[in-house]
């Protein structure tokens, strides 16, 4: 079974993945769009992750349904 990460782990690794995303734009609309949608979404979890560390929650608030989490 795999290790859990920390929070900065966590946010290691959200961070990586808009890296890994990159600051390009899509040739095409349908991958620039995704490319758009992906880098939002990427930096509202990051935002959301660092409020809930700051307010010392389980809850990101960029998450509507955590419920199932």
């Amino acid at each position: 079974m795999a290790e859990k990460l920390s929070d900065d782990q966590v946010y290691e690794r959200l961070h990586a993945a808009l890296l890994a995303v990159g600051r390009e734009d899509g040739v095409t609309v349908r991958g620039d769009t995704a490319l758009k949608a992906a880098r939002r979404a990427i930096v509202l979890l990051q935002m959301g992750h660092l409020a809930a560390q700051d307010r010392d929650s389980d809850v990101n608030p960029s998450i509507k349904a955590q419920d199932d989490a």
